[in-house]
């Protein structure tokens, strides 16, 4: 008897695993079903972390001190540079993608020693090209000295200098482009055509060509982060201001040898107290009239 079962069993085992008779299958409808929801999740998935980006860029608040970009995300480092560059645009004329990816390349989103130091977001050294030039937002006196890697025909090197320490980024980016369209070779602009300038492209080789970066790759850096980040977002929505409009109600305190000698000038400020610390000996401060306010003797 006990054989019979056994005998029975394994053929009930045999026939089971014969069977072509599928033991379950989803309708085709339903696996089509299935596929457009989970396609439709997807969608509502990436629609909600995009409204959720946007959410946080818009509440990312403005800064002061680079300092304080520690605790955002990349992409709030970005839209932070973005909109303070963007600003500068406006006053400066110089494309706020040039400017963002700049300071992204230069600074490392902020991250550097020298940003979070001394809040200068684009390498600005105490000397640059050997000269001054108007508008400049920084004391003449305050610097931060760190060792920093140079290229000089196609070679890299490492050395000490002296670096620009600014009271805020806003400060670091405005003497950035104040210095772009500024600075001189000899006579002439050394970034001539830079300001209006509306192709990125063309603006950075601008930048290139007058000498700005020792880097041979420099150029192709800033294109591809302006790509990368879609900076030229930064460039819209922005009335921009020519020098004399930008002027008209500003007066400077300029530092020369005499009124008339405007060769010597050394610098012109805003503030008569920093041009009273860049006025040195044998050089006077006059203001907008031509009145001599303070004499270095």
């Amino acid at each position: 008897m006990k054989t019979k079962r056994i005998t029975a069993w394994l053929l009930a085992c045999t026939l089971v695993l014969q069977s072509p008779v599928v033991l379950y299958a989803a309708p085709a409808d339903s696996q089509t079903s299935q596929e457009t929801s989970r396609s439709a999740e997807r969608q509502k998935a990436r629609a909600a972390s995009s409204e959720s980006s946007q959410e946080t860029a818009v509440s990312v608040p403005e800064i002061t001190n680079a300092a304080e970009v520690m605790a955002l995300t990349e992409a709030e480092r970005v839209d932070v540079i973005g909109r303070m560059c963007r600003r500068d645009y406006a006053k400066s004329g110089i494309l706020a993608s040039v400017s963002a990816a700049q300071c992204i390349l230069e600074s490392g989103y902020m991250g550097t020693d020298l940003a979070q130091e001394a809040n200068n977001c684009f390498g600005m050294k105490a000397t640059l090209s050997g000269n001054q030039w108007e508008n400049s937002t920084w004391d003449g006196v305050s610097t931060y000295t760190k060792q920093t890697g140079e290229e000089y025909g196609g070679k890299h090197v490492t050395i000490t200098a002296a670096f620009r320490k600014y009271d805020s980024v806003e400060d670091s980016v405005a003497d950035h482009s104040a210095y772009l369209l500024g600075a001189k070779n000899g006579d002439s602009l050394r970034y001539p055509g830079l300001k209006g300038e509306t192709d990125y492209r063309k603006a950075i080789q601008i930048i290139k060509d007058g000498g700005y970066a020792t880097d041979s790759n420099y150029v192709s850096k800033i294109c591809n982060i302006i790509e990368r980040f879609d900076l030229t977002q930064y460039d819209t929505g922005v009335e921009t201001k020519g020098n004399e409009e930008l002027l008209k109600d500003v007066h400077f305190y300029r530092v020369r040898k005499s009124w008339e000698d405007e060769d010597s000038q050394l610098g012109a400020f805003l503030d008569l107290n920093l041009a009273r610390k860049n006025c040195k000996k044998g050089y006077s401060v006059y203001n907008w009239e031509g009145e001599e306010v303070y004499q270095n003797q």
